[in-house]
């Protein structure tokens, strides 16, 4: 048995893996493990089906056959051979054309590879790459713009005290599918149910009845699609109009408050009701009770991230909390510095919160990075555009074909690069296109420590791995490949001094503010640090990092999204408006496009994502189970078979994304089972995305229904 832990999402979760022969047999939760306690979910027990996938990457790949179609020739070449043939190309694309012409696309898993993660940035900052795109604007990006605004920083998120909390407002998220976001929980349905043992109300704010909603776990507030704004904005107003802000938190902590009053006065109860599709007095309710319960807290995650307004959201989130006196108090909202506090490292100059950067093109309009990243929705057109453009493209375990919005565009822009280099484990549909495929280790097969959660746990904990097993094969750790490129390109590497690298220099100075080592961790029963639990009393005066330590109430850089919410209001009370929202659905049976390959998730009822639809709705356009239906956007259509589902307001349609493998040989079981790309709907380019925060648009979309 061999102790590890899970990089698949947030928690974390303790695993153990039964390894015979070099073989990893079998992952099971370590039961052993002082915080996640024998917990994990099928994502982290089912990796061993992408471990030992047949499909996985061996050796590095290089096309044969000119243009971008996907399914081309390629052959297996050496790792110098292709070392040095990419280091040619990108110096000589960048010798021609400048810095600006390299760009990179960074996905989701490495924020979960604590060595790989720092070898690209140093790789990136050599390079001098200014063109950084981020499967972030699909999913979170809004997090860290709203958080640099209201806190000075972008690593600030208070996360919600749920075993102490008498009330909690749980905005757009799934936690018993997904496991939480922006705060890591191993099992948060343990303690859902705990809370309300405990006489906890918690209340799941969604457009579907989602699956952790049971009688034990808390109650159902049923919300129309991309209106939490609204919903939030009455909420602040019923508690202000009640008098139960706390004025003594305000008076000592809070700056322009008049600003949020002032953003609150129009959307009381009655206004918002009808577009919110919650009864006035509800809202009244659930605003009184929040604000007279002596212990709450809010927590919001993509549900709300990927709407129209989702940086104000989180913006109107934190305000729940402060106005209330719940911010920096238990049972509400805590921030929780684990190892290294997180939240220093992230500040941000004022003058930076700003959308002024004159790197930027200019006929894009307003346009901001935030933490260094542009909106996804822009790449194809940086590609396509005359001056200037993107002339080749390094991707890290990120899949943008499927991930983004717009895939034949992406598809005919990929065309006009000069050079595609992808990090993976998989040739996915974005490595189809690929001139070279660089084989990565896994999880399993490197070493690690559990960053990705630093500053969010509910229970901190720093815990190191050693491989479980080496990597198979010729796969390579990225910060092996990223440093031995570096080399090739003749720019310092960690290979420079010979010998064993320094990997842990970095870690080990973080770890130092904690006391610890990455050897110390290493040496600790079970490769673990519990560290102290989140606590109250030091958000104020150690953790807030704007100049004058007060949290912004009302964000000057706000103020002209503020103006565009009453536009959006009634954009939603448009009756000539398309008859149905699309939302995102989280399934346990894909995540994101990770587990497309996985054969105990295509079970015979789940080999598709199906338009799922309230039977009202499918009562009232005639449609039977199984009906084939075209489901149309204004940014494109795509066919689909109807599911009934009950859990969904009237009015509501859903997709799992992820799927819509036409085109990708190199995932055999996916190709077999290729379901449809639900982002082919999503609004791409220029003003598909929240200027605040570059969040691209994914929820709460327009759509027509109608029978094929």
């Amino acid at each position: 048995m061999t102790r590890t832990f899970c990089r698949v999402c947030e928690p974390s979760c303790a695993l153990t893996a039964e390894v015979k022969d070099g073989h990893v047999s079998r992952l099971k939760p370590d039961r052993e493990h002082p915080v996640t306690a024998g917990f994990a979910c099928h994502k982290g027990l089912y990796y061993t089906a992408i471990h030992n996938d047949p499909d996985r990457l061996d050796a590095p790949l290089r096309r044969t056959a000119p243009g971008r179609a996907p399914g081309a020739a390629f052959e297996t070449v050496h790792w110098d051979e292709a070392f040095s043939d990419i280091a040619t190309r990108l110096q000589m694309i960048r010798e021609t054309h400048g810095n600006t012409a390299v760009a990179a696309y960074i996905g989701n898993p490495m924020a979960f590879n604590a060595l790989g993660t720092e070898a690209m940035e140093a790789f990136l900052r050599q390079l001098r790459c200014q063109r950084l795109f981020s499967s972030a604007t699909q999913d979170c990006s809004n997090k860290f713009a709203g958080a640099e605004a209201v806190f000075g920083t972008s690593t600030l998120h208070p996360v919600p005290d749920l075993e102490h909390t008498d009330y909690a407002l749980i905005f757009g998220e799934n936690p018993k599918v997904s496991h939480m976001s922006f705060v890591s929980i191993a099992d948060p349905m343990a303690k859902f149910r705990a809370a309300v043992k405990r006489g906890a109300q918690i209340w799941f704010v969604n457009p579907r009845r989602i699956e952790a909603i049971t009688p034990s776990t808390g109650d159902w507030l049923p919300v129309k699609p991309d209106t939490d704004l609204y919903l939030m904005a009455a909420l602040l107003h019923e508690l202000d109009k009640a008098d139960l802000f706390d004025t003594q938190a305000i008076s000592e902590h809070g700056k322009h408050i008049d600003g949020l009053r002032a953003f609150i006065a129009p959307w009381d109860a009655d206004m918002v009701a009808p577009v919110t599709g919650i009864p006035a007095d509800d809202i009244r309710r659930i605003a009184l009770e929040f604000g007279r319960a002596e212990r709450a807290c809010v927590h919001m995650s993509t549900g709300v991230n990927m709407g129209r307004h989702g940086t104000l959201c989180y913006w109107l989130l934190q305000m729940l909390a402060f106005v209330t006196g719940n911010l920096d108090r238990r049972g509400g909202n805590l921030y929780s510095p684990g190892f290294y506090p997180a939240a220093k490292a992230g500040r941000i100059a004022p003058e930076q919160i700003s959308f002024q950067d004159p790197d930027l093109p200019e006929h894009y309009g307003p346009l901001r990075r935030v933490r260094g990243i542009l909106p996804g929705n822009l790449l194809p057109d940086m590609i396509e555009q005359e001056d200037a453009p993107i002339r080749a493209l390094i991707v890290f375990a990120g899949n943008p074909l499927l991930s983004m919005a717009g895939e034949e565009r992406l598809r005919q822009a990929f065309e006009k690069l000069e050079l595609v280099v992808v990090l993976d484990l998989f040739r996915n549909a974005t490595g189809e296109l690929a001139d070279y495929l660089l084989p990565c280790a896994d999880m399993l097969e490197r070493r690690d420590l559990n960053i990705c959660g630093l500053g969010m746990q509910a229970q901190p904990f720093v815990q190191y791995t050693d491989a479980v097993v080496p990597p198979a094969a010729e796969r390579r750790e990225e910060w092996w490949i990223l440093h031995r490129l570096l080399q090739a390109m003749g720019l310092p590497s960690l290979f420079d001094q010979g010998g064993e690298p320094p990997l842990f220099q970095r870690l080990d100075r973080m770890l130092s503010r904690s006391g610890l080592s990455v050897e110390a961790v290493r040496e600790a029963p079970g490769h673990t640090v519990v560290l102290s639990a989140p606590e109250a009393g030091r958000f104020y005066e150690d953790w807030i990092q704007t100049e004058d330590k007060r949290v912004d109430c009302c964000p000057p850089l706000f103020h002209e999204a503020m103006g565009a919410v009453r536009a959006h209001f009634a954009a939603l009370q448009d009756p000539q408006a398309a008859p149905f929202r699309l939302i995102n659905l989280r399934t346990h049976y894909m995540h994101n496009s990770w587990y497309q390959n996985v054969p105990q998730l295509k079970r015979p009822d789940q080999q598709d994502n199906p338009l799922h639809m309230s039977p009202a709705d499918m009562e009232a356009l005639g449609l039977s189970a199984g009906a084939s239906v075209t489901v149309r956007s204004d940014a494109g259509a795509l066919q689909a078979q109807v599911h009934a589902d009950d859990s969904l307001l009237p009015g509501v349609v859903a997709m799992v994304h992820g799927w819509g493998n036409q085109r990708t040989p190199g995932l055999r079981l996916a190709t077999q089972h290729p379901g449809t790309n639900v982002n082919v709907l999503l609004p791409s380019g220029p003003g598909s995305y929240e200027r605040l925060s570059n969040q691209a648009f994914m929820t709460g979309i327009p759509v027509q229904v109608h029978s094929s």
